[in-house]
């Protein structure tokens, strides 16, 4: 679908075999917000994204898997941890669309997650959330000389499941 050709945040593995751009968590959303604090919450991740698909028809069911841009994050012990993000004003991440996409962003409501988001020593994380700038840009034509976008999957299985044969009346 795209392919990464710049970024400038260049963090590699901590210590704690953290990594920046998190592809290990999902987004946080109402319904878990819901089961942890028991109040209604709709500026999260998940319902930003849904009201930003909304005007193309599409519906929160239309909201698949995300890339955390920007995120530090691993697993510890099996458990999943988020640190503070190491990106600064001007840092940016570059992609190749590769086929037409549709591309909804959010800024995290946890900010940079360099306040604690819960526990007693919870912060406010207003106070570091960080807005996004989005550029769209169209390749010179001679950087696009002999490529062409990648044809669909030409899997024809059913997904090892068979159907009777469709016989009209």
């Amino acid at each position: 679908m795209l392919t990464i050709t710049n970024d400038t945040v260049r963090y590699g593995v901590d210590a704690d075999g953290g990594r920046c751009h998190d592809l290990l968590g999902t987004r946080c959303d109402p319904y878990v917000n819901k089961l942890l604090t028991g109040e209604e919450f709709d500026y999260c991740c998940h319902s930003n994204l849904t009201r930003a698909i909304l005007p193309y028809r599409l519906t929160e069911l239309d909201v698949h898997d995300v890339l955390n841009i920007f995120q530090v994050t691993g697993l510890e012990d099996d458990r999943y941890f988020m640190k503070a993000s190491p990106a600064r004003k001007g840092d940016f991440f570059e992609f190749f669309a590769e086929i037409d996409l549709l591309c909804a962003i959010s800024t995290c409501p946890g900010g940079d997650l360099s306040v604690p988001l819960w526990g007693p020593d919870a912060g406010d994380p207003l106070a570091v959330c960080r807005p996004l700038g989005v550029e769209v840009h169209q390749p010179a034509a001679e950087l696009l000389a002999g490529w062409t976008s990648p044809p669909p999957a030409d899997y024809r299985g059913n997904h090892g499941m068979s159907q009777p044969a469709f016989r009209p009346a």
